[in-house]
């Protein structure tokens, strides 16, 4: 034992565990305290709803504050919205020029209808009953498209030129170049104003500028800040952020100078994939130049949208706020009337459903909040980096006695090759960023502590081999065996969420890198431990030319057909378990199992996973039958390897550093637990079949 486990780097180890509980105590406190979620729609959304339903929009906007609703998000004007509800009078070059021809006086537009002197290729917008929208839109076309293609040509009333193409885009098909009626102006005070009387917060989203400039940005900021009380972030909207792509740092210190309380947070809106954001160039940047004063945001897909019945829908939000750290709950309405109910009524049923979810779920409604640092300083949270020290050390012995067992080394050696590893380690923690080194050894410590795990059970099975014990008994010695198992496992899931835990990863602005690795990696490595440490091959002490022999006579054997269908199985099973992990691979999900996680989600606080209650579990249930009662070795491998695969998913859930430390380390213990039943019923049923076998064995061929 003291030639596996040398004693110094054990101790190394549980000192830092210690380290790694405290920090994950700090994650626990920091998200614990993050608990308001911000209900927000947008403004269009419910002004289109009220024009539907044939109501008034202020009726519709109370109706949706006391459905739980607390924002309402306000995007840049358009010539196409602001004519549309009547705040300017807005035509076409070639329309008024029509209107000309058969004689028409223009109305409003009188001044101008000279044939000859109308621009077809022009846009003529006129002042309405709202002096102050028309001065925010000139302002707004001249800040757009300069002042050479804004012209003044009447003053009373007042008319504008702008010059530029009109055609529409369709709705699907905003990524392409917009023209004057639907291209981005500014925000408007009117809408803004409008929002806040009604008694909603604001999250503002303007759109950047072809070659912005400081100017533009001051714009936008002059703009909001008359509404410094209602307005609690900024999210962005279009390809791009404000400011991009030299004024991030511009537009980074006017969110932080905003009189609002707490400067102006930043909205990350999540991927339909759930993998960190939606495409947006400079976001990263500018959540950088913020100091990630940030907040997470989930939206359902709008084309996703019209095609999901409203209970899915409302499932899909019960697990959004306390699985992802989502804060912000980015809710569009339905728009075509489903369950026989009005438009009206069914999207306030939907507001009201997803509301009382978050608070049954211990969530407060209000302004999103962020994580700051467990001492209330205000800023957001990063562990210290002496802190990290011990953690990378527990976890660099963790590799080497890997090492130790795979190779015979000295406990000196063992000692001194840690001590190097460590220096060079701290020395690139401290002097450097350490963001790649931190990313190292979260994998490292996925990857090893795994294999660690089963390598002691092996030691307790060594133990027990043919040593008569009922099935009761193997029961037994399975359920504490597997406890342990998942308990030194949770080794290596405490030093990678300890390493990981600061603000950049809570948001998941940066990802752990290497999930597929930490499922094939432990098999691998578990292999060639299990197959130095029984000698699978025959070559322990008969030299390097012996394992060189049996190698070349492994290549040279013939292929029949039943390897090649073995070979086939291995690599379906390989391109299913790999093709499965992560978020975009290619391997769709049964129906079946669809219902089951859905089973799952109701009646557990978190859903386990399929790996290790369904494969890892009872693979290692099996893996203990087979040792106990002496199974051929080459069965006692597999199922081995089966074993670590649940391990291996086990702290690869804690990879996944968006979601709660504390709902990781349940979603483990209740893969712990589904994975006892079914691996349990699993052994009673090959200890069921095996006793039959034997007693036909007994009965029809004792004579043979």
């Amino acid at each position: 034992m003291k030639s596996r486990y040398n004693p110094v780097l054990v101790a190394v180890i549980l000192l830092g565990l210690c380290c790694a509980l405290w920090l994950n105590w700090i994650r626990y406190e920091i998200e614990n305290k993050n608990d308001t979620v911000e209900m927000a729609m947008e403004y269009e959304n419910l002004r289109k709803l009220a024009a539907l339903e044939g109501l008034a929009e202020d009726d519709v906007m109370v109706s949706f504050r006391d459905a739980g609703i607390t924002t309402l998000m306000v995007f840049d004007s358009t010539l196409d919205r602001l004519s549309k509800n009547g705040v300017l009078f807005v035509a076409e070059g070639s329309e008024l020029r029509q209107a000309a021809l058969f004689g028409s006086s223009g109305g409003v537009f009188a001044p101008v209808m000279d044939i000859e002197k109308l621009d077809k290729n022009s846009v003529y917008v006129a002042e309405g009953n709202d002096k102050k929208s028309f001065d925010e839109a000139l302002e707004d076309l001249c800040l757009r498209y300069g002042e050479s293609r804004v012209k003044l040509i009447e003053t009373e009333p007042r008319i504008a030129k702008v010059s530029g193409s009109t055609p529409l885009v369709a709705e699907d098909k905003f990524d392409e170049p917009l023209g004057l009626w639907q291209a981005p102006l500014g925000l408007s005070t009117a809408d803004m104003r409008k929002v806040a009387a009604m008694g909603f917060k604001i999250i503002v989203r303007p759109c950047n500028y072809t070659s912005v400039n400081k100017g533009q940005i001051n714009s936008v900021f002059e703009r909001i800040e008359n509404f410094k009380d209602k307005i609690t972030a900024y999210m962005p909207c279009g390809n791009d952020v404000l400011g991009y792509p030299d004024n991030i740092e511009y537009t980074a210190d006017k969110m932080k100078a905003f009189s609002a309380p707490d400067g102006l947070k930043l909205v990350l809106l999540e991927h339909y994939t759930q993998l960190q954001f939606v495409r947006i160039k400079g976001l990263i940047p500018l959540a950088e130049a913020v100091d990630y004063d940030a907040v997470r945001s989930y939206v359902i897909d709008p084309l996703e949208q019209k095609k999901l019945p409203v209970s899915e829908a409302l499932r899909r939000w019960a697990l959004t706020d306390e699985e992802r750290n989502i804060r912000v709950n980015y809710i569009r309405p339905f728009f075509i009337a489903k369950e026989g109910k009005s438009l009206l009524d069914m999207n306030l049923e939907y507001v009201k459903n997803i509301t009382q979810n978050v608070k049954n779920r211990g969530y407060k409604i209000g302004e999103a909040s962020i994580f700051r640092n467990p001492d209330d300083d205000g800023t957001v949270y990063f562990p210290n980096k002496l802190a990290l020290i011990p953690i990378i050390a527990a976890v660099l012995a963790g590799a080497v006695l890997y090492l130790s067992m795979l190779c015979s080394m000295k406990m000196r050696t063992q000692i001194l090759l840690w001590a190097i590893a460590v220096c060079g380690a701290s020395c690139l923690l401290l002097f450097g960023r350490g963001l790649m080194l931190r990313q190292l050894v979260a994998l490292m410590a996925a990857v090893i502590f795994p294999v660690l795990s089963i390598g002691v059970i092996l030691d307790i099975w060594d133990k027990y081999e043919n040593s008569g014990e009922s099935l009761g008994g193997i029961l037994l010695g399975s359920i504490w065996q597997l406890a342990l198992a998942v308990l030194l496992s949770l080794l290596g899931a405490a030093f990678l969420s300890a390493i990981l835990a600061d603000s950049r990863f809570l948001l998941e602005i940066d990802i752990y890198r290497g999930v597929k690795l930490t499922f094939i990696l432990p098999v691998i490595l578990f292999a060639l431990l299990y197959i130095r440490r029984y000698d699978l091959l025959g070559v322990m002490g008969k030299g390097r030319a012996l394992l060189t022999d049996r190698i070349s006579e492994l290549l040279g054997t013939a292929v029949s057909f039943k390897h090649l269908l073995f070979f086939g199985v291995l690599i379906f099973i390989a391109y299913y378990f790999v093709g499965r992990s992560g978020h975009t691979g290619g391997v769709p999900v049964p129906a079946i199992e669809i219902k089951m996680r859905l089973f799952l989600e109701q009646i557990m606080y978190a859903r386990p996973r399929e790996k290790e209650f369904m494969i890892g579990h009872p693979a290692f249930f099996m893996a203990a039958f087979a040792a106990y009662k002496g199974a051929p070795r080459l069965w006692q491998f597999v199922l081995s390897c089966g074993a670590v695969i649940g391990q291996g998913s086990l702290v690869e859930t804690f990879c996944h550093m968006r979601t709660p430390v504390i709902m990781s380390l349940m979603r483990a213990l209740s893969g712990y637990a589904v994975g006892v039943i079914l691996g349990a019923i699993a052994v009673i049923i090959i200890a069921v079949v095996l006793n039959l076998a034997l007693n036909y064995k007994r009965r029809y061929l004792g004579n043979d």
